[in-house]
C-alpha cells in the first residue's frame, strides 16, 4: 500500500481539507444537537413559569371578585357567609379550581411536547452529524492510493 508521503503535495492537502471538512461538519452538527436539547429544556422551563403567572392571575382576580361580592353584599344588608352570596363565592371557587386544574395540564402537556420535540430533534441532528462522519470518511477513503 503507498503511504501518504509518496502522494503529490497537492492530493496531501486536498486529503487534510476533506477529513478538517469532514470533522468540522460533525462537530458543527452535534453542537446544533444539543442546543436543540437545550431549546427544548428552555421552552419547558417557560411553559412552566407561565403557569405559575397564569395560576398568580387566578388568585388576583378571584381575591378580586371575592371582595366585590362582599361589598355588595354588605352594603344590601346581606350576610356574606349564607345563602345566595355564599352560593355565588363557592360557584367562582370551583371554577377557578377547574381553570388551575385544566391549566396545570395543559401546562404539563406543553412542557413534555416541548422536551420530546427536542428530543428527537436532538436524536436527528446527532444521527446526521454520524451519517455526514461516515459519508466523508467513505470519501476520504475513496480518495486514497492503492497498492
Amino acid at each position: 500500500m503507498a503511504t501518504l508521503a509518496a502522494l503529490p503535495i497537492s492530493s496531501q492537502i486536498g486529503l487534510g481539507l476533506t477529513a478538517a471538512s469532514t470533522a468540522s461538519q460533525y462537530a458543527q452538527s452535534r453542537n446544533a444537537a444539543t442546543a436543540a436539547r437545550q431549546e427544548g429544556e428552555f421552552a419547558a422551563k417557560q411553559e412552566n413559569l407561565a403557569a405559575v403567572q397564569r395560576e398568580a392571575d387566578r388568585k388576583e382576580r378571584l381575591a378580586r371578585a371575592m371582595a366585590s361580592q362582599t361589598a355588595s353584599a354588605g352594603s344590601r344588608g346581606v350576610a356574606v357567609f349564607e345563602g345566595s352570596p355564599l352560593s355565588v363565592l363557592q360557584e367562582d371557587i370551583r371554577r377557578e379550581e377547574v381553570a388551575t386544574e385544566r391549566d396545570i395540564f395543559g401546562s404539563k402537556l406543553a412542557a413534555s411536547t416541548a422536551k420530546i420535540r427536542a428530543s428527537n430533534q436532538s436524536k436527528a441532528l446527532g444521527t446526521q452529524a454520524n451519517i455526514g462522519l461516515l459519508t466523508g470518511m467513505s470519501d476520504l477513503a475513496k480518495t486514497l492510493p492503492s497498492k
